[in-house]
């Protein structure tokens, strides 16, 4: 009865206080100062430092405030607090000393979500999928607050291991925990360019799987050399799950299509110093490469990445095929606090050669809908636009819009989805490549005829049943089964190479590229 009193005394109270604060002279709709909302702040600090029950930190309180903040200013931008900050891991970590691990977070509504796993690393080949939450690690909860802070907390000795426990919704709405034992690793250290190989007596395939070290432009260039060699007159260039990296880098790539001087991106904010006009610079190739380019992208296609697709679409140099990109192009720095915390902050945004902005809107809708959406239905509606070279209107607002839109891939369904996590896949691919598969064909043969003798499919359900696992038998379940097994199947036994020609034989999207070249020559010859 006390507690009712008191609850009912207090709230008589505050719904008096605004009555015997007001001020008939301002108006409600007047925008507040700065002052007046520094003052209000110290107000709420001191009613819960005078009034609350428990004993809490003012610091505690005030870093809060300053996380909230910086939050509020955009989704990327994040605060790591001095009593998380380990400044020197994080020295050795971009110093190479320690290595991370190859996967991508974003937070969202506070929970780490994977939205890129880096092709051509161990952990690729181990079902962690995008839209996975990251619940546990080594056992312990996760107590990352931003990408970067949970980069720095996962780094460590090369080829060493963490255990990741994540959280899956499958197609079916069940929830599923995985438990991910992971290699840290730098992709970067190895080649962006893991696959370059003739997909016809014409078309070349070469896929960049990051543009996060300093040879992407070198590595591309021998690569297309010798597809050159092979009879190369045109090309697609695959940027699916390309997360980006080096803008520099991003421009070299552009300038092996690209003339000279040709703009690749601008850059533009409120200091003198971001603001910048990214142009092709080249000193060593003799002419620009001139035949026709369809470029593959896709929701996980972004940052630098982005700033290659937007350029040769908006130069009519290439022609776009596959999913919206994920548009995040923005330009970040650090800045120290003096109690030892780090400020990550937008300090700028970055605008393709005709002017689109390919940063997705995050203004008007909350943080949950800004990362859902990023791999969501979108079409042109609403999305500020510009012209090409040539007068073709590109989209932009929300990524890189491509000229040929192409579905969404269909999930796993729930029985291949089980096999895949509990990694019955690989395992029965071990043994099967020492055994039976030890005379498999050569993967030029494999890529040619991508197809399973009803044996070899035998011996999977054979394995996958004395593991426990119900693999159906009907026809439609036979080529979901193909198309799994083959890749994995070509890497275990000829390396990433074969894995990535297995993959593009079997991809009905590498298909729908290979019908786009009709446009894609067209825009070429209307560019001469």
């Amino acid at each position: 009865m006390i507690a009712a009193v008191a609850r009912g005394a207090a709230i008589v109270a505050l719904m008096a206080a605004p009555a015997l604060a007001q001020d008939t002279t301002k108006s409600p709709m007047r925008k507040r100062t700065v002052y007046e909302d520094l003052q209000m702040f110290s107000q709420v600090l001191n009613q819960i430092r005078v009034n609350h029950p428990d004993s809490i930190d003012t610091h505690d309180l005030l870093m809060a405030a300053v996380t909230g903040m910086v939050n509020a200013a955009d989704p990327h931008s994040f605060v790591i607090p001095a009593v998380r900050f380990d400044a020197e891991k994080e020295r050795q970590l971009n110093d190479g000393k320690l290595f991370p691990v190859p996967v991508d977070f974003r937070f969202v509504d506070g929970a780490p979500i994977v939205v890129n796993v880096a092709p051509g690393s161990k952990a690729a080949q181990q079902d962690i999928l995008i839209g996975d939450e990251l619940v546990a690690i080594d056992g312990k909860a996760v107590a990352a607050e931003s990408p970067m802070e949970l980069e720095i907390t996962l780094a460590g000795q090369k080829n060493s291991t963490v255990t990741l426990a994540f959280e899956r919704r499958r197609v079916d709405g069940s929830l599923v925990h995985v438990d991910r034992v992971v290699r840290r690793e730098r992709v970067a250290d190895a080649t962006a360019v893991p696959a370059a190989f003739m997909l016809d007596n014409a078309t070349g395939y070469a896929r960049i799987t990051t543009f996060d070290n300093e040879k992407v432009a070198d590595d591309l260039h021998d690569a297309l050399s010798q597809l050159e060699k092979q009879g190369m007159t045109r090309l697609i260039l695959d940027l699916r799950d390309n997360g980006g990296g080096l803008v520099s880098e991003a421009a070299k790539v552009a300038g092996e299509f690209l003339p000279k001087g040709a703009i690749v991106y601008t850059s533009t904010g409120k200091k003198q110093q971001v603001s910048d006009t990214g142009r092709v610079s080249r000193s060593f190739w003799k002419s620009e490469k001139r035949y026709p380019i369809v470029v593959m992208v896709n929701g996980g296609t972004a940052s630098a990445s982005e700033l290659v697709a937007g350029a040769l679409q908006d130069h009519d140099r290439a022609l776009i095929v596959g999913r919206p990109t994920f548009g995040k192009s923005l330009i970040m720095q650090g800045f120290p606090m003096s109690d030892g915390s780090l400020i990550e902050l937008v300090v700028g945004h970055i605008s393709t050669p005709c002017g689109r902005v390919i940063q997705r809107s995050y203004r008007t809708i909350t943080r949950r809908e800004y990362y859902r959406l990023a791999r969501a239905e979108r079409d042109t509606a609403g999305r500020p636009s510009c012209e090409t070279d040539h007068g073709r209107t590109a989209y932009g607002g929300g990524g890189i819009y491509p000229d040929v839109p192409l579905a969404e891939p269909e999930g796993k369904p729930v029985w291949l989805a089980k096999a895949l996590e509990r990694d019955i896949l690989l395992r029965w691919i071990g043994s099967y490549l020492s055994g039976p598969g030890a005379s498999m064909p050569g993967v030029d043969a494999l890529a040619a005829t991508p197809l399973l003798t009803p044996t070899v499919l035998q011996d999977f359900r054979g394995f996958a049943s004395r593991e426990g696992a119900a693999i159906p038998s009907d026809a439609g379940s036979d080529s979901l089964l193909q198309k799994a097994l083959l890749p994995v199947l070509a890497g275990g036994k000829y390396g990433e190479a074969g894995y990535y020609r297995l993959s593009a034989a079997l991809d009905p999207q590498v298909k729908s590229a290979l019908l786009a070249f009709d446009r894609a020559s067209a825009i070429l010859t209307a560019s001469k």
